[in-house]
């Protein structure tokens, strides 16, 4: 048991997001944090003949409940990701936060 799990730019990679919340909520110790920052950008939405479960930001936060979270803190903000410093492109994510508690 884990008394804490980071997550970054990582639960949109689920083929089932409910199978990633699970499995985070099994490792944590009671009392154990989870906190996650990225967005949700569902890497199978439009990959011909996969099956995937998409959820919106709020679906989410909702499961997380539902599987035994209490959401301590929710915010989101901007991010950059994968940009050159120096140059002129930049991609800007809007980007979930959250830390939440195994209760």
């Amino acid at each position: 048991k884990w008394d804490a799990v980071v997550t970054c730019f990582f639960i949109d990679t689920a083929k089932n997001i409910v199978d990633y919340l699970e499995t985070i909520y099994k490792i944590l110790k009671k009392g154990g944090v989870w906190i996650n920052a990225g967005p949700l950008l569902w890497h199978f939405e439009n990959t011909p003949n996969e099956i995937s479960v998409e959820l919106s930001l709020e679906e989410v936060i909702e499961l997380a409940k539902t599987i035994g979270f209490k959401i301590e803190i929710q915010e989101t903000s901007k991010s950059t990701y994968m940009a050159n410093p120096h140059g002129m492109l930049k991609y800007v994510y809007e980007c979930a936060r959250w830390t939440a508690t195994k209760v």
